[in-house]
């Protein structure tokens, strides 16, 4: 199977990610390769329409951008919540020139499909660009509104804030993280992959990880936004819709937070 051509002129499209538009379409796949489970889309952006009326994805580039980096095994849902893959299945007449592609998201306790689209041909990422910007922008934003209520509920309450979950042995009181929020750096904070106050840089932008998890960008002089790790992301973003997991690197080595992340699912 060829693999499609990586962008690395783009800053929103990581390094390690395959690029399936733009790019021809011999090199598109119609089956995941050989020992990938799925595709996690780091990178999707939508063309505007020429048109009043509703595009036809068989005949219109419905996506101007479509990357993503091939996952070998389905990792724990729970640590990759708003992560949104898909995968390529033979359809149900086996033809080698059709694709049948299912949408999945991760949410607490397991990876849920939240579309399926039969046969179709190497056009496939044009016919699911919608669906897949629709829910990784869902989940980004609800992210930065739970996040929201916390940082709000500890602002008042402070360490007497109830947590939605039992608290995880190790993560210190004082540092006031909710290990429950989505898109949110708890786990990383409480395995030592970063602390309170650590930068993270992506595209000459920096951000610092605030008390709660939270990511803390300097948007003026003195203005500020606290966000989620792909909330804040795609708003740099925009209008690219982004997994800022593989965008956000640690200052101090450049490690990817996907990598910090993938060194956690499998410790």
């Amino acid at each position: 199977m060829t693999a499609t051509h990586t962008t690395p002129t783009d800053p929103t499209v990581p390094p390690d990610a395959v690029t399936f538009v733009p790019a021809s379409p011999g090199t598109v796949p119609l089956r995941n390769p050989a020992g990938a489970w799925a595709l996690v889309v780091t990178s999707v952006r939508l063309g505007l329409p020429d048109h009043d009326y509703p595009t036809d994805p068989a005949h219109t580039d419905t996506a101007e951008m479509f990357a993503g980096v091939w996952l070998p095994a389905p990792p724990p849902a729970h640590v990759h919540r708003g992560d949104v893959v898909v995968r390529l299945t033979p359809p149900a007449d086996n033809d080698p020139a059709r694709v049948d592609v299912e949408v999945l998201a991760a949410a607490p306790g397991e990876w849920h499909t939240v579309a399926t689209f039969a046969a179709l041909d190497t056009r496939w990422p044009h016919h699911v660009a919608t669906t897949v910007t629709t829910w990784m922008r869902a989940l980004a934003d609800r992210a930065e509104q739970e996040l929201a209520v916390w940082v709000f509920a500890s602002s008042i309450f402070g360490k007497n804030s109830p947590p939605r979950g039992p608290r995880p042995p190790g993560l210190a009181d004082a540092a006031q993280v909710d290990p429950d929020a989505p898109d949110a750096l708890a786990d990383l904070i409480r395995a030592g992959e970063l602390a309170i106050g650590d930068e993270l840089v992506w595209n000459d932008h920096t951000a610092t990880i605030g008390p709660h998890g939270e990511l803390v960008h300097h948007t003026g002089p003195e203005e500020l936004r606290i966000s989620t790790v792909s909330a804040l992301a795609t708003s740099l973003a925009t209008p690219t819709t982004v997994n800022g997991w593989h965008l956000w690197r640690r200052a101090r080595d450049g490690r990817p937070l996907a990598r910090l992340r993938a060194d956690l699912a499998t410790a």
